[in-house]
Protein backbone atom coordinates (compact mmCIF):
# COMPACT_ATOMS: atom_id res chain seq x y z
CA UNK A 1 0.00 0.00 0.00
CA UNK A 2 1.51 3.89 -0.97
CA UNK A 3 2.05 5.81 1.96
CA UNK A 4 0.27 9.87 1.30
CA UNK A 5 2.97 11.86 0.57
CA UNK A 6 2.69 14.56 3.16
CA UNK A 7 4.08 18.27 4.57
CA UNK A 8 4.92 17.79 8.36
CA UNK A 9 3.83 21.35 9.96
CA UNK A 10 5.36 21.56 13.09
CA UNK A 11 4.01 23.75 15.46
CA UNK A 12 6.29 24.98 18.87
CA UNK A 13 5.87 28.50 19.94
CA UNK A 14 3.84 29.84 17.39
CA UNK A 15 0.30 28.27 17.63
CA UNK A 16 -1.46 30.62 15.24
CA UNK A 17 -2.98 29.96 11.75
CA UNK A 18 -1.76 33.92 10.88
CA UNK A 19 1.22 34.93 9.77
CA UNK A 20 2.42 32.12 9.88
CA UNK A 21 5.09 31.20 6.92
CA UNK A 22 5.78 27.26 7.90
CA UNK A 23 2.12 26.69 7.48
CA UNK A 24 1.27 28.71 4.56
CA UNK A 25 4.43 27.83 2.36
CA UNK A 26 3.64 23.76 3.33
CA UNK A 27 -0.17 24.77 2.38
CA UNK A 28 1.73 25.73 -1.54
CA UNK A 29 3.35 22.48 -1.53
CA UNK A 30 0.86 19.63 -0.76
CA UNK A 31 -0.86 17.67 1.49
CA UNK A 32 -0.27 19.46 5.24
CA UNK A 33 -0.13 17.37 8.23
CA UNK A 34 -0.29 19.87 11.19
CA UNK A 35 1.63 18.64 14.57
CA UNK A 36 2.38 20.10 17.89
CA UNK A 37 4.05 17.31 20.41
CA UNK A 38 4.08 17.16 23.69
CA UNK A 39 7.62 16.22 24.85
CA UNK A 40 7.82 14.88 28.30
CA UNK A 41 11.19 15.62 28.09
CA UNK A 42 10.81 19.55 27.60
CA UNK A 43 8.24 20.04 30.63
CA UNK A 44 10.25 18.23 32.99
CA UNK A 45 13.01 21.05 32.51
CA UNK A 46 13.44 23.10 35.95
CA UNK A 47 12.15 26.23 33.68
CA UNK A 48 8.93 24.53 32.74
CA UNK A 49 5.64 24.63 34.92
CA UNK A 50 1.66 23.40 34.87
CA UNK A 51 0.85 27.47 34.24
CA UNK A 52 3.33 27.38 31.07
CA UNK A 53 0.90 24.44 29.89
CA UNK A 54 -2.55 25.71 30.65
CA UNK A 55 -1.75 28.98 28.50
CA UNK A 56 -0.40 26.21 25.79
CA UNK A 57 -3.85 23.99 26.28
CA UNK A 58 -5.81 27.11 25.69
CA UNK A 59 -3.97 28.16 22.46
CA UNK A 60 -3.64 24.72 21.16
CA UNK A 61 -7.71 24.56 21.41
CA UNK A 62 -7.79 27.87 19.33
CA UNK A 63 -5.69 26.17 17.02
CA UNK A 64 -7.33 23.04 16.73
CA UNK A 65 -10.71 24.88 15.68
CA UNK A 66 -8.86 27.09 13.18
CA UNK A 67 -6.91 24.53 11.32
CA UNK A 68 -10.15 22.79 11.28
CA UNK A 69 -12.31 25.33 9.76
CA UNK A 70 -9.57 24.99 7.16
CA UNK A 71 -9.96 21.32 6.42
CA UNK A 72 -7.41 19.45 8.45
CA UNK A 73 -7.53 19.18 12.41
CA UNK A 74 -4.45 19.44 14.50
CA UNK A 75 -2.61 16.12 15.25
CA UNK A 76 -1.42 15.86 19.05
CA UNK A 77 1.07 13.68 19.93
CA UNK A 78 3.20 12.33 22.86
CA UNK A 79 6.66 11.52 23.28
CA UNK A 80 10.25 11.80 22.16
CA UNK A 81 10.67 13.92 18.84
CA UNK A 82 12.43 11.64 16.52
CA UNK A 83 10.55 8.62 17.82
CA UNK A 84 7.27 10.31 17.06
CA UNK A 85 8.63 11.25 13.36
CA UNK A 86 9.44 7.37 13.37
CA UNK A 87 6.15 6.67 14.00
CA UNK A 88 4.88 9.41 11.62
CA UNK A 89 7.22 7.78 8.48
CA UNK A 90 6.00 4.72 9.19
CA UNK A 91 2.81 6.10 8.08
CA UNK A 92 3.92 8.39 5.78
CA UNK A 93 6.10 9.73 3.26
CA UNK A 94 7.28 12.82 4.54
CA UNK A 95 8.14 15.32 1.95
CA UNK A 96 9.65 18.14 4.21
CA UNK A 97 9.23 19.34 7.70
CA UNK A 98 8.36 23.16 8.23
CA UNK A 99 8.33 25.08 11.26
CA UNK A 100 9.15 28.29 12.75
CA UNK A 101 12.98 28.96 14.35
CA UNK A 102 12.77 28.41 18.10
CA UNK A 103 14.89 30.07 20.50
CA UNK A 104 14.52 28.36 23.24
CA UNK A 105 16.68 26.59 26.07
CA UNK A 106 19.48 24.76 25.89
CA UNK A 107 17.58 21.76 26.19
CA UNK A 108 15.46 22.90 22.83
CA UNK A 109 18.60 24.02 21.26
CA UNK A 110 20.01 20.25 21.69
CA UNK A 111 16.91 18.80 20.28
CA UNK A 112 16.78 20.30 17.45
CA UNK A 113 20.68 19.76 16.62
CA UNK A 114 19.88 16.27 16.93
CA UNK A 115 16.85 16.20 14.71
CA UNK A 116 18.80 17.63 12.22
CA UNK A 117 21.27 14.84 12.19
CA UNK A 118 18.12 12.19 11.96
CA UNK A 119 16.28 14.17 9.03
CA UNK A 120 19.61 14.27 6.90
CA UNK A 121 20.04 10.45 7.52
CA UNK A 122 16.92 9.91 5.92
CA UNK A 123 16.91 12.69 3.24
CA UNK A 124 13.78 14.69 5.01
CA UNK A 125 14.87 18.31 4.28
CA UNK A 126 13.78 20.63 7.15
CA UNK A 127 12.34 23.97 6.46
CA UNK A 128 13.02 26.92 9.32
CA UNK A 129 11.14 30.65 8.97
CA UNK A 130 12.22 33.62 11.36
CA UNK A 131 9.17 34.98 13.57
CA UNK A 132 11.33 37.56 14.69
CA UNK A 133 14.77 38.87 13.51
CA UNK A 134 17.26 36.80 15.01
CA UNK A 135 19.73 35.34 13.27
CA UNK A 136 21.45 32.04 13.67
CA UNK A 137 25.16 31.20 13.72
CA UNK A 138 27.37 34.27 13.75
CA UNK A 139 25.49 37.42 14.15
CA UNK A 140 26.78 40.94 13.04
CA UNK A 141 25.31 43.43 15.75
CA UNK A 142 25.77 46.42 13.83
CA UNK A 143 23.32 45.76 11.46
CA UNK A 144 20.81 44.15 13.46
CA UNK A 145 18.55 46.85 13.64
CA UNK A 146 18.39 47.14 9.76
CA UNK A 147 17.25 43.87 9.21
CA UNK A 148 14.77 44.10 12.27
CA UNK A 149 13.30 46.82 10.20
CA UNK A 150 13.45 44.41 6.83
CA UNK A 151 11.56 42.08 8.44
CA UNK A 152 9.02 43.70 10.44
CA UNK A 153 8.47 45.88 7.32
CA UNK A 154 7.23 42.47 5.69
CA UNK A 155 3.71 41.62 5.33
CA UNK A 156 1.55 39.16 7.47
CA UNK A 157 0.86 35.97 5.68
CA UNK A 158 -2.77 35.13 5.17
CA UNK A 159 -3.90 31.41 6.71
CA UNK A 160 -4.00 29.34 3.99
CA UNK A 161 -7.26 29.16 1.57
CA UNK A 162 -7.88 25.66 2.62
CA UNK A 163 -6.04 22.40 4.03
CA UNK A 164 -7.22 18.90 2.65
CA UNK A 165 -7.94 16.56 4.85
CA UNK A 166 -5.49 13.74 5.64
CA UNK A 167 -6.36 12.40 9.01
CA UNK A 168 -8.69 12.72 11.97
CA UNK A 169 -8.03 14.93 15.23
CA UNK A 170 -5.56 12.87 17.73
CA UNK A 171 -5.24 14.85 21.43
CA UNK A 172 -3.15 14.58 24.21
CA UNK A 173 -3.46 12.38 26.94
CA UNK A 174 -5.66 13.95 29.95
CA UNK A 175 -3.05 13.19 32.71
CA UNK A 176 0.16 14.92 32.03
CA UNK A 177 2.12 15.98 35.54
CA UNK A 178 3.77 18.63 35.33
CA UNK A 179 5.51 20.48 38.23
CA UNK A 180 3.78 23.37 39.84
CA UNK A 181 4.36 27.15 39.80
CA UNK A 182 3.68 26.53 43.48
CA UNK A 183 0.44 28.27 44.05
CA UNK A 184 -3.15 26.87 44.06
CA UNK A 185 -5.06 29.80 43.67
CA UNK A 186 -3.80 31.24 40.45
CA UNK A 187 -5.09 33.85 38.49
CA UNK A 188 -3.13 33.45 35.32
CA UNK A 189 -3.75 34.84 32.05
CA UNK A 190 -6.13 32.53 29.68
CA UNK A 191 -4.49 31.81 26.23
CA UNK A 192 -5.29 31.77 22.99
CA UNK A 193 -5.59 33.99 19.68
CA UNK A 194 -8.93 35.19 19.96
CA UNK A 195 -8.27 36.61 24.00
CA UNK A 196 -5.06 38.00 22.34
CA UNK A 197 -6.41 39.82 19.60
CA UNK A 198 -8.77 41.64 21.85
CA UNK A 199 -6.30 42.43 24.26
CA UNK A 200 -4.31 43.96 21.08
CA UNK A 201 -7.71 46.32 20.08
CA UNK A 202 -8.42 46.96 23.92
CA UNK A 203 -4.58 48.64 24.40
CA UNK A 204 -4.17 50.19 21.28
CA UNK A 205 -7.34 51.91 21.44
CA UNK A 206 -8.27 52.53 25.35
CA UNK A 207 -5.58 51.93 27.48
CA UNK A 208 -2.24 52.84 25.50
CA UNK A 209 -2.62 56.45 26.88
CA UNK A 210 -1.67 55.53 30.28
CA UNK A 211 0.95 52.98 29.16
CA UNK A 212 3.86 54.90 30.11
CA UNK A 213 2.52 56.14 33.46
CA UNK A 214 1.77 53.20 34.68
CA UNK A 215 4.27 50.74 33.26
CA UNK A 216 5.75 50.64 36.58
CA UNK A 217 3.19 50.55 38.68
CA UNK A 218 2.53 47.45 40.58
CA UNK A 219 -1.43 48.48 40.89
CA UNK A 220 -2.05 50.59 37.94
CA UNK A 221 0.48 48.36 35.58
CA UNK A 222 -1.63 45.55 34.97
CA UNK A 223 -4.28 47.17 33.65
CA UNK A 224 -2.81 49.70 31.51
CA UNK A 225 0.07 48.01 30.15
CA UNK A 226 -0.72 45.69 26.97
CA UNK A 227 -0.16 42.42 28.68
CA UNK A 228 0.71 40.91 25.45
CA UNK A 229 3.32 38.82 26.54
CA UNK A 230 2.70 35.75 26.87
CA UNK A 231 0.71 35.51 23.54
CA UNK A 232 4.00 36.95 22.18
CA UNK A 233 5.34 33.82 24.04
CA UNK A 234 3.59 31.00 22.91
CA UNK A 235 2.41 32.59 19.60
CA UNK A 236 -0.77 33.09 19.53
CA UNK A 237 -0.03 36.28 18.16
CA UNK A 238 3.22 37.22 15.69
CA UNK A 239 5.10 39.92 16.92
CA UNK A 240 5.20 41.03 13.78
CA UNK A 241 1.30 41.44 13.51
CA UNK A 242 1.08 43.46 16.92
CA UNK A 243 4.09 46.04 15.53
CA UNK A 244 2.31 46.55 12.52
CA UNK A 245 -1.16 46.89 14.18
CA UNK A 246 0.27 49.50 16.60
CA UNK A 247 2.05 51.23 13.87
CA UNK A 248 -1.40 51.40 11.79
CA UNK A 249 -2.95 52.67 15.04
CA UNK A 250 -0.28 55.48 15.20
CA UNK A 251 -1.91 56.93 11.88
CA UNK A 252 -4.76 57.24 13.69
CA UNK A 253 -4.77 58.29 17.49
CA UNK A 254 -4.83 60.72 19.03
CA UNK A 255 -1.55 62.78 20.61
CA UNK A 256 -2.31 62.06 24.05
CA UNK A 257 -1.67 58.28 22.75
CA UNK A 258 0.92 58.65 20.35
CA UNK A 259 4.53 58.44 22.88
CA UNK A 260 3.14 55.27 24.48
CA UNK A 261 2.59 54.02 21.20
CA UNK A 262 6.01 54.92 20.19
CA UNK A 263 7.26 53.12 23.20
CA UNK A 264 5.37 50.21 23.26
CA UNK A 265 6.93 49.79 19.39
CA UNK A 266 10.14 50.15 20.97
CA UNK A 267 9.93 47.52 23.47
CA UNK A 268 8.54 44.93 20.70
CA UNK A 269 12.18 45.32 18.79
CA UNK A 270 13.55 45.13 22.23
CA UNK A 271 12.12 42.07 22.70
CA UNK A 272 13.90 40.31 19.68
CA UNK A 273 17.24 41.99 20.50
CA UNK A 274 17.58 40.41 23.69
CA UNK A 275 16.24 36.96 21.92
CA UNK A 276 19.11 37.10 19.45
CA UNK A 277 21.59 36.76 22.45
CA UNK A 278 20.65 33.89 23.55
CA UNK A 279 20.49 32.39 20.13
CA UNK A 280 23.78 33.80 19.40
CA UNK A 281 25.35 32.27 22.89
CA UNK A 282 22.80 29.59 23.90
CA UNK A 283 26.01 28.23 26.82
CA UNK A 284 24.45 31.61 28.30
CA UNK A 285 21.54 29.66 30.07
CA UNK A 286 24.42 27.77 32.04
CA UNK A 287 27.45 30.48 32.00
CA UNK A 288 27.74 34.03 32.81
CA UNK A 289 28.56 35.69 29.48
CA UNK A 290 31.07 37.81 31.21
CA UNK A 291 33.82 34.95 32.41
CA UNK A 292 35.40 36.61 35.22
CA UNK A 293 32.47 36.74 37.30
CA UNK A 294 31.79 32.65 36.88
CA UNK A 295 32.46 32.17 40.41
CA UNK A 296 31.35 35.68 41.61
CA UNK A 297 28.39 34.52 44.16
CA UNK A 298 29.52 30.79 44.94
CA UNK A 299 30.99 32.00 48.86
CA UNK A 300 26.91 32.48 50.07
CA UNK A 301 26.31 29.52 52.51
CA UNK A 302 22.90 31.51 53.33
CA UNK A 303 21.81 30.89 49.16
CA UNK A 304 19.69 28.16 49.77
CA UNK A 305 17.77 29.59 52.84
CA UNK A 306 17.48 32.98 51.24
CA UNK A 307 16.40 31.43 47.91
CA UNK A 308 13.42 29.81 49.48
CA UNK A 309 12.53 33.01 51.50
CA UNK A 310 12.66 34.88 48.64
CA UNK A 311 10.76 32.44 46.14
CA UNK A 312 8.20 32.66 48.87
CA UNK A 313 7.38 36.32 49.72
CA UNK A 314 9.00 36.32 53.15
CA UNK A 315 12.37 37.84 52.79
CA UNK A 316 11.22 40.43 55.57
CA UNK A 317 11.18 43.23 52.95
CA UNK A 318 7.55 44.12 52.16
CA UNK A 319 7.95 45.87 48.34
CA UNK A 320 10.25 42.25 47.52
CA UNK A 321 7.65 40.27 49.28
CA UNK A 322 4.53 41.46 47.90
CA UNK A 323 6.08 41.21 44.18
CA UNK A 324 7.15 37.82 45.10
CA UNK A 325 3.73 36.88 46.28
CA UNK A 326 1.87 38.84 43.58
CA UNK A 327 3.89 36.86 41.05
CA UNK A 328 2.94 33.36 42.25
CA UNK A 329 -0.54 33.89 42.17
CA UNK A 330 -1.01 35.92 38.78
CA UNK A 331 2.20 35.09 36.87
CA UNK A 332 3.15 38.35 35.88
CA UNK A 333 5.12 41.51 37.48
CA UNK A 334 5.95 44.81 35.80
CA UNK A 335 9.19 44.58 34.27
CA UNK A 336 10.62 47.61 36.49
CA UNK A 337 9.24 45.28 39.53
CA UNK A 338 11.09 42.05 37.74
CA UNK A 339 14.23 43.69 37.37
CA UNK A 340 14.21 44.99 41.05
CA UNK A 341 13.14 41.30 42.81
CA UNK A 342 16.05 40.01 40.55
CA UNK A 343 18.52 42.80 41.49
CA UNK A 344 17.38 42.29 45.35
CA UNK A 345 17.96 38.37 45.34
CA UNK A 346 21.21 39.14 43.30
CA UNK A 347 23.13 41.49 45.40
CA UNK A 348 21.43 42.75 48.87
CA UNK A 349 20.69 38.45 49.18
CA UNK A 350 24.24 37.68 47.08
CA UNK A 351 22.42 34.64 45.63
CA UNK A 352 23.75 33.20 42.18
CA UNK A 353 21.88 34.03 39.26
CA UNK A 354 21.70 30.21 38.24
CA UNK A 355 19.69 29.26 41.11
CA UNK A 356 17.40 32.24 40.80
CA UNK A 357 16.28 31.95 36.76
CA UNK A 358 14.92 28.45 36.61
CA UNK A 359 12.63 28.52 39.53
CA UNK A 360 11.36 32.38 38.41
CA UNK A 361 11.12 30.82 34.66
CA UNK A 362 8.13 28.36 36.42
CA UNK A 363 6.62 31.38 37.87
CA UNK A 364 6.35 33.88 34.34
CA UNK A 365 3.74 32.70 32.63
CA UNK A 366 5.24 34.88 29.54
CA UNK A 367 8.50 33.01 30.02
CA UNK A 368 10.71 33.50 26.90
CA UNK A 369 14.08 31.90 27.62
CA UNK A 370 15.77 34.49 25.62
CA UNK A 371 14.58 37.74 27.03
CA UNK A 372 14.16 35.91 30.57
CA UNK A 373 18.29 34.32 30.47
CA UNK A 374 19.64 37.93 29.06
CA UNK A 375 17.85 39.87 31.84
CA UNK A 376 18.93 38.20 34.59
CA UNK A 377 22.28 37.94 33.71
CA UNK A 378 21.72 41.97 33.19
CA UNK A 379 20.21 42.67 36.40
CA UNK A 380 22.52 40.35 38.58
CA UNK A 381 25.72 42.60 37.00
CA UNK A 382 27.07 39.50 35.40
CA UNK A 383 27.40 40.74 31.83
CA UNK A 384 30.15 42.67 31.93
CA UNK A 385 28.80 45.26 29.92
CA UNK A 386 25.95 47.02 31.69
CA UNK A 387 25.84 49.62 34.57
CA UNK A 388 25.32 47.88 37.84
CA UNK A 389 21.69 48.09 38.72
CA UNK A 390 21.39 47.62 42.03
CA UNK A 391 17.84 48.66 42.85
CA UNK A 392 16.59 49.51 46.55
CA UNK A 393 13.17 48.15 47.23
CA UNK A 394 12.12 51.18 49.75
CA UNK A 395 12.67 53.66 47.32
CA UNK A 396 11.06 51.76 44.49
CA UNK A 397 8.55 51.19 47.12
CA UNK A 398 8.10 54.74 47.86
CA UNK A 399 8.05 55.78 44.16
CA UNK A 400 5.68 53.04 43.14
CA UNK A 401 3.41 52.30 46.00
CA UNK A 402 3.84 55.20 48.22
CA UNK A 403 0.45 54.40 50.52
CA UNK A 404 1.51 50.99 50.53
CA UNK A 405 -1.45 49.78 49.04
CA UNK A 406 -0.22 46.79 46.80
CA UNK A 407 2.29 46.01 49.69
CA UNK A 408 -0.77 45.37 51.95
CA UNK A 409 -3.10 43.23 49.50
CA UNK A 410 -0.13 40.88 49.27
CA UNK A 411 0.98 40.71 52.91
CA UNK A 412 -1.91 40.99 54.65
CA UNK A 413 -0.88 40.41 58.00
CA UNK A 414 0.99 44.22 57.57
CA UNK A 415 -2.44 45.69 57.42
CA UNK A 416 -2.34 47.34 60.27
CA UNK A 417 1.08 49.01 59.91
CA UNK A 418 0.77 52.89 59.22
CA UNK A 419 2.24 54.63 56.18
CA UNK A 420 5.14 56.08 57.57
CA UNK A 421 6.36 52.67 58.99
CA UNK A 422 4.85 50.18 55.75
CA UNK A 423 7.58 50.15 53.57
CA UNK A 424 10.63 49.17 56.67
CA UNK A 425 8.00 47.67 59.24
CA UNK A 426 11.72 47.01 61.38
CA UNK A 427 12.16 50.27 62.10
CA UNK A 428 8.57 50.16 63.79
CA UNK A 429 9.16 51.06 67.86
CA UNK A 430 8.23 47.65 70.05
CA UNK A 431 5.47 49.45 71.44
CA UNK A 432 3.58 50.46 68.14
CA UNK A 433 4.48 47.18 66.62
CA UNK A 434 2.04 45.73 70.36
CA UNK A 435 -0.33 48.98 69.52
CA UNK A 436 -1.33 47.33 66.04
CA UNK A 437 -0.61 44.24 67.13
CA UNK A 438 1.83 43.30 64.44
CA UNK A 439 5.60 41.61 65.88
CA UNK A 440 8.40 42.02 63.76
CA UNK A 441 9.89 38.59 63.75
CA UNK A 442 6.56 37.01 64.66
CA UNK A 443 3.85 38.01 62.63
CA UNK A 444 6.12 39.09 59.57
CA UNK A 445 9.84 38.31 59.32
CA UNK A 446 12.24 40.63 60.05
CA UNK A 447 14.93 41.52 57.27
CA UNK A 448 17.28 37.98 56.40
CA UNK A 449 20.18 40.90 56.20
CA UNK A 450 20.53 44.59 56.45
CA UNK A 451 19.64 45.68 52.67
CA UNK A 452 22.05 49.24 52.61
CA UNK A 453 24.89 47.58 54.49
CA UNK A 454 24.41 44.17 51.93
CA UNK A 455 24.36 46.48 48.79
CA UNK A 456 27.18 48.36 49.61
CA UNK A 457 29.28 45.18 49.81
CA UNK A 458 27.78 43.62 46.67
CA UNK A 459 28.80 46.89 44.58
CA UNK A 460 32.16 47.24 45.83
CA UNK A 461 32.60 43.29 45.12
CA UNK A 462 31.85 43.66 41.66
CA UNK A 463 33.30 47.23 41.29
CA UNK A 464 36.79 45.93 42.03
CA UNK A 465 36.28 43.04 40.39
CA UNK A 466 35.81 44.94 36.48
CA UNK A 467 39.06 47.08 37.62
CA UNK A 468 40.79 43.71 36.86
CA UNK A 469 42.72 44.24 33.12
CA UNK A 470 41.58 40.69 31.87
CA UNK A 471 37.96 41.48 33.27
CA UNK A 472 37.87 45.00 31.22
CA UNK A 473 38.97 43.28 28.50
CA UNK A 474 36.52 39.91 28.43
CA UNK A 475 34.10 42.56 28.50
CA UNK A 476 35.24 44.32 25.42
CA UNK A 477 34.86 40.64 23.56
CA UNK A 478 31.25 40.75 25.23
CA UNK A 479 30.07 44.07 24.04
CA UNK A 480 31.54 42.74 20.20
CA UNK A 481 29.12 39.87 20.56
CA UNK A 482 26.00 40.95 22.11
CA UNK A 483 26.42 44.75 22.63
CA UNK A 484 23.94 47.31 21.66
CA UNK A 485 24.80 49.56 18.67
CA UNK A 486 21.79 51.73 19.08
CA UNK A 487 22.68 55.48 18.75
CA UNK A 488 21.69 57.44 21.88
CA UNK A 489 21.28 61.23 21.39
CA UNK A 490 23.58 63.52 23.64
CA UNK A 491 22.23 65.43 26.40
CA UNK A 492 22.55 69.29 25.78
CA UNK A 493 21.73 71.48 28.63
CA UNK A 494 18.25 73.47 27.78
CA UNK A 495 18.14 76.56 28.38
CA UNK A 496 14.20 76.60 29.32
CA UNK A 497 12.75 74.29 31.92
CA UNK A 498 10.91 71.31 30.19
CA UNK A 499 7.34 71.02 30.66
CA UNK A 500 6.30 67.94 31.97
CA UNK A 501 3.43 66.10 30.37
CA UNK A 502 0.47 66.00 32.08
CA UNK A 503 -1.81 62.41 32.50
CA UNK A 504 -4.81 61.98 30.26
CA UNK A 505 -7.69 63.35 32.58
CA UNK A 506 -5.88 65.17 34.71
CA UNK A 507 -4.90 68.79 35.05
CA UNK A 508 -2.30 68.65 37.35
CA UNK A 509 1.35 68.11 35.82
CA UNK A 510 3.32 65.23 36.76
CA UNK A 511 6.64 63.91 35.07
CA UNK A 512 6.72 61.17 32.66
CA UNK A 513 8.88 57.73 34.61
CA UNK A 514 12.03 57.31 33.31
CA UNK A 515 12.51 55.76 30.17
CA UNK A 516 14.30 52.04 32.55
CA UNK A 517 14.31 49.76 29.43
CA UNK A 518 11.36 47.85 30.24
CA UNK A 519 9.03 44.88 28.19
CA UNK A 520 5.31 44.84 27.73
Amino acid sequence: MTKPTIQLVWFKRDLRTVDHAPLYMAAQKGLVLPIYIFEPELWSQKDASLRHWRFVQDCLIELNHDLSRLGQPLIQLYGNVIDVFKQLKSHYQISGVWSHQETGNLWSYTRDQKLITWLKSHDIPWYEFKQHPIHRGKSQRDYWQSQANHHFNQACLPEPEALPFVQEQTTLPNYLLLPSAICEQEQIQKGGRSLGLKLLQRFLTQRVGHYLFDIANPIKAPQNSSRLSPHLTWGSLSIREVIQAAQFRQTQAPVNQQRGLTAFISRCFWQSHFMQKLETEPQMEKHCLHAATENLRLDNPSAGEFLQAWLEGQTGVPMIDACMRSLRVTGWLPFRMRAMVVSFASYQLWIDWRLIAPPLAQLFTDYEPGIHYSQIQMQSGTTGINAMRVYSPLKQGKDHDPLGLFIKTWCPELQAVPVEYIHQPWTMPIEWQSHFGVFIGQDYPAPLVDIDESAKRAKNKLATLRKDPNARQQAKSVFITHGSRAKRPKKTPSKTPKSKTTRPGNTAKQAVPDNQLSLF
